[in-house]
């Protein structure tokens, strides 16, 4: 069986477990003032109340800082660090759709090129959040242009293109950081497992798998996904089972590698060997379409037996 060596989730903000009911209820009146007519003490009243969200921010107490907040943001509804945090409490609070609006506000009331890494940070994370491709690969070229581009840049363009299943263009971008850093490992075991999802050429994907084995001979899942491709395509089956012998006695209760070395050993006509070792696999898998792959495998093994 093959396994995938990254993961594309992305990071969660944590949210408050209270209701809506509970944080609504203390909505303001709603009321606004231009910010050229506000008196002095309400210069102060803002000041007090936009630090005190702040502190309630920082606590992750949200209803709290949506009063606060909502207050703030009546007095000076184009101020960009009130409609930043309303971005980030709406984010505390679960309500993506908000966040996101508050976010674009404050990218609106700032100019370009004076809009802060941070705003442009969340606002990437909530895009990516709520699938928001082109927006995401926008606010990704703002920041590279305040930042350059780097390996980050390169990361975060990649993950964009892959959550929205366009592979190509994620091996594309892949390839371009890897001109400036050929020998970068990660980069390259991105690569790999793109190459593994879209079905690249049988030449090109083995020279990927012995190159990347070459700078890391004992990456047991780059051993494990060789050893199996090569194995279910007609390869050599002693070097797939050596490979696959080394993932087993470096990690004996992965259900992944037990169930590529049982498969590969069932291949060679050793079947109650690998009948052990896929059962070891059941026993050891705990989602259901790791099950599923090994149920497969010994139901196909009792059929060829």
């Amino acid at each position: 069986m093959l396994v995938a060596f990254l993961s594309l989730s992305l990071v969660r903000v944590k949210s408050s477990a209270r209701s809506d009911a509970q944080w609504s209820s203390v909505e303001p009146s709603g009321e606004r003032f231009s910010p050229a007519a506000l008196t002095p003490e309400q210069e102060q009243q803002f000041s007090y109340y936009w630090y005190a969200a702040r502190n309630a921010i920082d606590g992750e107490r949200y209803p709290e800082a949506y009063a606060l907040l909502q207050f703030c943001h009546a007095l000076k509804p184009d101020d960009a660090q009130t409609l930043y945090y309303l971005g980030i409490m709406y984010q505390g609070l679960g309500k993506k759709e908000e966040s996101v609006a508050a976010y674009e506000e404050a990218y609106r009331v700032q100019k370009k090129g004076a809009r802060s890494e941070d705003l442009l940070e969340r606002l990437l994370q909530v895009y990516l959040a709520t699938e928001q491709w082109k927006p995401a690969l926008k606010i990704q070229d703002e920041i590279d242009t305040q930042r350059g581009y780097d390996a980050y840049s390169a990361i975060t363009r990649y993950r964009i293109y892959a959550m929205a299943g366009e592979y190509k263009k994620a091996i594309r971008e892949i390839d371009r950081y890897l001109k400036t850093d050929p020998d970068n490992l990660r980069f390259l075991l991105f690569k790999l497992e793109l190459m593994e999802q879209t079905g690249a050429k049988p030449k090109d994907l083995i020279a990927m798998y012995k190159k990347i084995l070459a700078m890391d001979p004992y990456n047991l899942m780059v051993l494990n996904n060789y050893a199996y491709y090569i194995a279910t395509h007609g390869g050599d089956l002693n070097e797939a089972e050596k490979m696959s012998a080394i993932t087993i006695r470096e990690d004996a209760n992965n259900p992944v590698y037990l169930d590529t070395y049982g498969w590969i050993l069932h291949l060679k006509g050793k079947n109650d060997l690998a009948l052990f070792y896929l059962r070891r696999a059941l026993s050891n898998s705990r989602d259901e379409r790791m099950k599923a792959e090994v149920e497969g495998h010994l139901k196909q093994l009792k059929i060829d037996n």
